[in-house]
């Protein structure tokens, strides 16, 4: 019979187990940069970015960003000194929406007419041209700065015959085909977005970390490690910089990540198994399932709600992460109105009149605290790890200089207690004097705002995309 024990116990991550991912992680860094191609499941990509806004920046730009459960399309006007107005349309996918796992046209053609949808809203005339950066939260093999074919995308994606498909001509089809001008002048992946985004307003930040419904990061490394660049002109200048998609949400296996026995059930269960070990244990996309496991589990034991299961718990990410930050949140509330909250939430099966008790709340609270608590320290570990493949640059033994990490995503920025857990991890594994120049910063927008940055930055329309 399982017990918080033993629970806690399955969810833990200890010193030993804490250093283990961040030696991994550091070891696939190394792997994936010495590797000369961006082929299937490819890490540490080049994004081709090489140069940071000033902040002094103007001009309206277009920007899509697709990311894990969101699709965003947003008209970005930089107003120099740091400053951007944004204005968006913005669509949801659920993680059973049949466009997933459909055909490729089907799914470019609902992204375009969001854009459609935009320009209309903005009153910008479709048939005049228009540049667009594309932040894309998925795996791609980059060519250059506009040019890249698909590989495996991950986060409840598996559309059809996708890998290999050029992702410029599959947007410039589907531009085509619903009659828009718009041209794809960057792809980036959204954390490199967030990285140029951040440091449009936070000159310094050198690292990008998503943590919404998937994670990635983004950091600048030297171009003369990057095997993958090809060509003399990346190796004229071995100090030169250029930000690097690590996609670490693929990184990681059981010889250092503690998978316990609910990852597993949920990885069984996923459309794609064995893949994408890490995001899975973390990601706010799969934070609500473990904990509606690990509570089917009390259920069927008779230790949870009296045995019965709420109809809330009966289907797979039913009970999603936002449940979690409020339960959390509510733990100053009074029992009754907690115990009102819980009640209206779960629902149960017509003649079933149970109602939960304060033995219910706190065994559901806990639960939420430890799956929570693991998810920080997770993240932790892959920040921990970024900062020390950065140590020189960032004079991590004895430097002074704020340590900045622009973080974009919901599980970070909407969850109120994980912010300050991935801190107290990060201080328990680099002590308080570089925890103290560590600074966790909310990067909002930040995909959207750094895919039109860098369609400014790497502009070829001689700015017809500007009003």
């Amino acid at each position: 019979m399982s017990t918080i024990s033993t629970i806690e116990s399955a969810f833990a991550i200890d010193q030993g187990q804490f250093e283990a991912i961040v030696s991994g992680f550091k070891q696939e860094y190394a792997t994936g940069l010495a590797t000369a191609e961006a082929k299937g499941l490819a890490t540490m990509i080049p994004s081709y970015v090489t140069r940071l806004p000033t902040g002094q920046e103007q001009g309206t730009y277009l920007a899509l960003d697709l990311g894990g459960s969101t699709l965003r399309v947003c008209a970005v006007e930089l107003l120099g000194n740091g400053k951007v107005q944004v204005d968006e349309v913005k669509r949801t996918i659920g993680m059973t929406d049949p466009l997933r796992t459909g055909q490729v046209e089907p799914f470019f053609d609902w992204m375009v007419d969001t854009v459609a949808m935009l320009l209309e809203k903005q009153q910008l005339d479709p048939a005049s041209a228009l540049s667009m950066g594309v932040s894309w939260s998925f795996p791609v093999d980059q060519t250059s700065l506009s040019d890249g074919t698909l590989l495996r995308m991950g986060k409840g994606f598996n559309l059809q015959d996708i890998e290999g498909r050029d992702l410029k001509t599959l947007f410039h089809d589907a531009f085509e085909r619903k009659h828009l001008n718009v041209k794809v002048t960057a792809l980036i992946n959204d954390t490199v977005g967030v990285c140029v985004a951040h440091a449009y307003t936070h000159p310094g930040n050198r690292i990008g970390f998503i943590f919404g419904t998937g994670c990635n990061a983004a950091y600048p490394e030297k171009v003369d490690k990057i095997v993958k660049l090809d060509g003399k002109q990346w190796q004229q200048d071995g100090d030169a910089e250029m930000l690097v998609n690590t996609e670490i949400d693929i990184f990681g296996d059981e010889a250092y990540l503690p998978l316990n026995k609910y990852d597993r059930l949920l990885d069984a269960a996923h459309n794609q198994p064995k893949f994408q070990p890490y995001e899975k244990m973390m990601s706010g996309g799969y934070l609500g399932e473990l904990v509606r496991l690990v509570a089917l589990e009390l259920i069927e034991e008779k230790q949870l709600f009296a045995g019965n299961t709420p109809v809330l718990f009966r289907d797979r990410y039913t009970f999603d992460t936002a449940y979690l930050s409020d339960i959390e949140s509510r733990t100053e509330h009074s029992l009754e109105e907690r115990l009102e909250y819980l009640q209206d939430i779960l629902a149960w099966d017509q003649g079933v009149t149970y109602t939960a008790t304060a033995d219910d709340w706190d065994l559901l609270l806990q639960l939420c605290q430890i799956v929570a608590t693991r998810s920080a320290k997770l993240a932790a570990a892959a920040l921990a790890s970024l900062v020390e493949q950065q140590a020189d640059a960032l004079q991590l033994k004895d430097g002074t200089q704020p340590i900045i990490i622009g973080i974009n995503g919901s599980t970070f920025e909407l969850y109120p207690q994980m912010p300050s857990r991935i801190m107290a991890a990060l201080e328990n594994w680099f002590g308080p004097n570089v925890a103290a120049r560590i600074s966790l910063e909310p990067a909002r927008d930040g995909a959207s705002i750094g895919g039109a940055l860098i369609a400014m930055l790497y502009d070829d329309l001689n700015d017809s995309q500007k009003r």
